[in-house]
């Protein structure tokens, strides 16, 4: 598939992607013996490419480079991307082709989609749309994970793919994801099964294609199954490793609980300084109120347990970041996780399931 090249610097990558396009030969051709400009006729816009791979688009990314190719643009004197202007380098313009790129500033959702050019003999209108996705969250619906991605302007929304690895390590993984609703500005996608971690493309019929930060774990311990490096214990209840009960994908972990009793992860040092975050869905039983309490290294003296709310029928994610749990100095490893019931209402028996739990 195409990659979508967004979130870097743009002065670098405009130069970058200008070397490669003049490598071709379609360019190369555009630029050879160029005529001198005529400027007493308006412009006229045959087309507009990606610069990469060099193949016609209808819509563009936000910093996005692109080969506009038409007639009388070599006097080209202003370029905007729904009446947003944008800057261009007059030695990569000439009579018949000219390189811009899309401002990130550019407006993208409910907008006229116009590219306008502007020469010392007129103007053109073309109609050219914007993509672009700003940021996803998470549910979990009746055991099902959806992303819901923001941006816009997603109206033509063809494809949703979650892609993992790389084709130069050997293990690259392309998964597309089931749409479930798609507006100007959200895309709601199932999350296919398997995926762990991956980046989000999403692919319109205007041939753009627009992709997220990174989806999902760089490190998980539970995902229908445990990481074959940790082990997991408990004292005062029971547990099934694999409930079917309330899974997210396939299994879960189903915890019987009496109250202040606890469910533990072990494994052989974590590095502390590898991760950001931890983060686990947690279903709960019970009362609202109901809490677990997750706490690092053995109950550690020195850090700050972190309790976890039991929202009764539902799965509740959260991302804790690891400075919360020693905000005055961390430790060097992580070598034991708990999850102990906290709800202090004296109950014989909670039951609670986990979930999609490791580091971010």
């Amino acid at each position: 598939m195409k990659t979508m090249h967004i979130n870097l610097q743009k002065a670098r990558w405009f130069m970058v992607m200008i070397i490669a396009a003049l490598q071709l030969t379609s360019c190369e051709n555009d630029f050879k013996d160029a005529p001198t400009p005529d400027a007493s006729k308006p412009p006229v816009i045959t087309s507009v490419s990606e610069v990469s791979e060099d193949v016609v688009v209808t819509q563009g990314v936000l910093n996005g480079t692109y080969i506009i190719r038409g007639e009388y643009l070599g006097s080209l004197l202003k370029v905007y991307f729904n009446g947003y202007q944008t800057g261009f380098n007059p030695a990569l313009v000439t009579d018949n082709v000219a390189f811009v790129t899309v401002p990130e500033q550019a407006p993208y959702v409910n907008q006229s989609n116009i590219l306008r050019l502007e020469t010392l003999g007129g103007s053109v209108e073309y109609d050219f749309s914007l993509l672009t996705i700003t940021e996803f969250t998470e549910e979990t619906v009746d055991g099902v994970k959806l992303v819901h991605l923001m941006g816009g302007d997603f109206t033509d929304t063809d494809t949703v793919t979650f892609v993992s690895g790389s084709e130069e390590d050997g293990n690259l993984v392309e998964l597309e994801a089931e749409i479930v609703s798609i507006s100007p500005e959200l895309v709601t996608v199932k999350v296919p099964d398997g995926v762990e971690q991956a980046y989000i493309y999403l692919a319109t019929t205007r041939g753009a294609v627009a992709r997220s930060d990174s989806y999902g774990f760089s490190y998980s311990i539970y995902i229908d199954d445990l990481h074959p490096d940790w082990t997991v214990g408990e004292w005062g209840g029971t547990h099934e490793l694999y409930s079917t009960e309330h899974a997210i994908g396939q299994y879960s972990i189903k915890c019987i609980r009496e109250a202040w009793s606890g469910f533990t992860f072990w494994v052989p040092n974590i590095p502390f300084d590898e991760f950001d975050a931890i983060t686990v869905s947690v279903y709960g039983t019970g009362a609202p109120g109901d809490t677990v309490t997750l706490a690092i290294n053995d109950f550690d003296g020195a850090a700050t347990h972190q309790p976890i709310e039991l929202i009764p029928g539902e799965w509740n994610k959260v991302v804790i970041p690891l400075m919360d749990f020693y905000p005055n100095g961390a430790p060097s490893t992580i070598f034991r996780l708990d999850f102990q019931e906290s709800s202090n209402t004296g109950l014989a028996e909670y039951i609670f399931y986990i979930d999609d739990f490791g580091f971010l």
